[in-house]
């Protein structure tokens, strides 16, 4: 059985269970085929009430150093690192901290794989345990790594540091594809997307709309207060619908569990995404699995895949709200999820990037 240590930055926390909720659906797949998987995902110290300013950090101060989730042994080492681009070779420095508590963790348990998701700050921790066991090294970006963190001038020093010693980088969209070429060479860049992990009796068809109602369930697929997730957007947009004559009944996502998210998309006639950046978004193909249409600002891969018409290039609340009104329009079958974002899909480009089947 081949050995696959994952080391992310995100992962779903108890309070959080959306957080990064993608690796951990990656991890499944990945054990489902029969590999043996550990994941480690590294917790900064956050000072006392910091959660109640930053909501991405819900759920951090209380989890335990060692948990199993799904079957999957977890590991949460602690460190001491600052928020986003700030000093970001201080926070890769201190990072290395944690390197003699993922040893002692691991035991005699040796990865053939180290693969990386998101790249700061921990790009060099992957590396240095990848070298440790003579491990293949990859990575994923999702996403803030390639739309933000490489802006940082130290950031992106860090990643051609050390790009000769990277086996591939993995990317979500095609945009990436294009900013991975600057770091390593072409036949060492993969297009990897992250699946949709929904069981199939959740599965719900898209029915035709009913226009002359006009009344609409729009949901906003994230919580309001990530600041990128722009929802002063959204609730513009809901305005100018209003005006427009359309009853709203509004709704949105604010750390559900699983359960409670794929009942959000049921309820859904539409989630309407207003973000300014996005690795993918994941939750445009779990909303069409669960029945639910989707407009959205063109982020990610998004404008590789749904309706045009359902995309708005600008970020303009009457263009959104046109948007929303050609969606709910749109024949049913323009509303297909690519097989490329399926998880057969997905694992079949895994096995033959590790080449270790």
């Amino acid at each position: 059985m081949q050995k696959i240590l994952i080391v992310s930055n995100v992962f779903p926390l108890d309070k959080n269970p959306s957080r990064g909720c993608y690796v951990l659906a990656q991890a499944k797949l990945l054990k489902s085929a029969g590999y043996d998987i550990k994941i480690i995902n590294p917790l900064p110290f956050i000072p006392p009430f910091y959660s109640y300013f930053n909501k991405n950090f819900i759920g951090f101060k209380k989890i335990k150093k060692i948990r199993i989730i799904e079957n999957i042994d977890v590991f949460h080492p602690r460190y001491f690192c600052f928020p986003g681009t700030l000093f970001p070779k201080l926070s890769q420095k201190n990072a290395n901290v944690i390197l003699p508590k993922i040893y002692n963790w691991l035991e005699n348990w040796k990865p053939d794989v180290v693969h990386l998701h998101s790249i700061h700050p921990l790009l060099k921790v992957g590396k240095i345990i990848s070298k440790k066991y003579n491990s293949k090294f990859f990575m994923t970006v999702h996403g803030w790594d390639f739309d933000i963190g490489i802006k940082k001038e130290k950031i992106r020093q860090s990643i051609l540091e050390i790009a000769s010693e990277i086996e591939g980088i993995c990317v979500v969209n095609e945009s990436h594809l294009k900013i991975a070429k600057k770091f390593i060479e072409n036949e060492n860049i993969y297009h990897i997307p992250c699946h949709f992990d929904i069981k199939e009796n959740k599965k719900r068809d898209i029915k035709k709309f009913d226009l002359s109602l006009k009344k609409i369930k729009i949901l906003f697929p994230a919580n309001p207060s990530r600041a990128e997730k722009n929802y002063p957007l959204f609730l513009m947009t809901i305005k100018v619908l209003e005006e427009k004559g359309w009853v709203i009944e509004s709704d949105f996502l604010n750390n559900l569990s699983r359960s409670k998210t794929i009942q959000k998309f049921h309820w859904a006639d539409l989630i309407l995404i207003t973000s300014k950046r996005e690795g993918g978004p994941l939750v445009t193909k779990e909303a069409i699995y669960c029945g639910t249409r989707v407009v959205s600002t063109p982020v990610g891969d998004t404008t590789e895949w749904l309706p045009q018409n359902s995309i708005s290039l600008q970020y303009n609340p009457h263009e959104l709200a046109k948007s929303v009104e050609n969606a709910l329009s749109n024949s049913l079958n323009m509303w297909k999820i690519p097989k490329k974002f399926e998880k057969e899909s997905v694992l079949k480009k895994l096995v033959d990037l590790y080449h270790i089947n």
